[in-house]
């Protein structure tokens, strides 16, 4: 689910057609109610799709990385944005219009095909974290996000056997939780072994261990 699906000359493609530019950490790429006139494809970096409660909590509904694209909302002309999103680290991103897109579509069967299977993942990316946030504590959450980011090895995202360069800010930023509660978490963790804490990076130790953690809360 996390690698990349754009070959380089599909990425190439995106690049002639889009406008390419790079949104620092903490900044907004668009609000919810915003016009959705636009479809997203990250080159580098991540960024948070959120919702703001009634409550004023706002909640995470997914955290998008390289390779993936967002904004689908902008299929259907007259839309609006259903949610909020902003980078969580530097990201450089390229937007397009569907518009421009499509006659590339009509000459590059395999190209639609990629587009399609980045649209199915992003879906069942988004069923995944819901089930998450229904029925995983703040333990689970934080054992099946790692499980999640260090299944494969991935260069563009320094992820390399089980480390991620991960502080405990960007985790919570992600996962929508308190730093001190996933610093909490981490700490225990570390504890039983599962994970190495170092500076800048998680390095996970024992699968395992967090996935029993993880599958126990989703059978009780």
């Amino acid at each position: 689910m996390n690698s990349r699906i754009f070959t380089r000359e599909e990425e190439a493609v995106l690049g002639e057609i889009g406008i390419t530019y790079t949104v620092h950490p903490g900044h907004l790429v668009y609000m919810k109610g915003d016009p959705a006139d636009r479809v997203y494809y990250i080159k580098k970096g991540r960024v948070r799709i959120f919702e703001n409660l009634y409550s004023g909590r706002e909640m995470t509904l997914d955290v998008a990385e390289a390779g993936r694209i967002f904004g689908e909302s902008a299929f259907v002309p007259g839309n609006t944005r259903p949610a909020s999103v902003e980078a969580v680290s530097r990201v450089t991103l390229i937007s397009f219009k569907m518009a421009d897109i499509l006659p590339y579509f009509r000459s590059r069967a395999e190209f639609a095909l990629h587009f399609l299977q980045l649209c199915s993942n992003t879906m069942d990316h988004l069923t995944a974290r819901m089930e998450e946030q229904c029925l995983l504590d703040r333990f689970g959450k934080v054992a099946s996000y790692l499980l999640d980011v260090t299944e494969k090895n991935s260069q563009d995202k320094g992820i390399e056997g089980g480390a991620v360069p991960y502080t405990h800010e960007d985790l919570s930023v992600t996962l929508g939780l308190n730093r001190s509660t996933v610093t909490m978490v981490l700490k225990e963790f570390e504890q039983m072994g599962c994970l190495e804490r170092g500076y800048g990076y998680l390095n996970v130790k024992d699968r395992k261990a967090l996935k029993e953690i993880v599958e126990g809360q989703k059978n009780r």
